[in-house]
């Protein structure tokens, strides 16, 4: 009958060994899951930048629509407009801009400004636009 003795070369791991290698492992698994952490935190913020940029566009765009449509640019002089959608407030202004020059055309030159502000996280974050539109007509 063969009786195996162990030598010291095929002797297991030491428990130090195994207590260093889960110490590695640990280090890692909380590095991995910051780095997770922050990069859907980053995706949430992404996510309301993006929201906001469609919300100022959105003003921009039905602010356009009604000038298209009004009878005269005097009822948009220095109007202002504020609307919310949850954590989301849209300012549209509308100005008249200075302009210089006479020719054939009547026009009036109209500042637009629209700017949208939200809370993410602890910091309150703002996306604006801002265009101009020439109401005129021909003499």
């Amino acid at each position: 009958m063969l009786t195996h003795t162990k030598c010291a070369s095929q002797r297991g791991f030491t428990l130090m060994e195994v207590m260093a290698a889960l110490a590695i492992l640990s280090i890692a698994l909380v590095i991995l899951i910051k780095s997770q952490t922050e990069s859907l935190s980053n995706v949430a913020s992404i996510s309301n930048y993006e929201r906001a940029v469609f919300y100022t566009e959105n003003a921009l765009h039905w602010t356009f629509l009604d000038l298209n449509h009004a009878e005269s640019w005097e009822e948009f002089q220095s109007v202002t407009t504020e609307e919310e959608d949850g954590d989301y407030v849209i300012v549209t202004t509308v100005q008249q801009a200075d302009m210089e020059g006479e020719g054939e055309i009547q026009a009036v030159m109209l500042k637009i400004i629209a700017a949208t502000t939200w809370k993410d996280g602890r910091h309150e974050g703002n996306f604006e636009l801002e265009t101009w539109y020439l109401w005129g007509q021909e003499l």
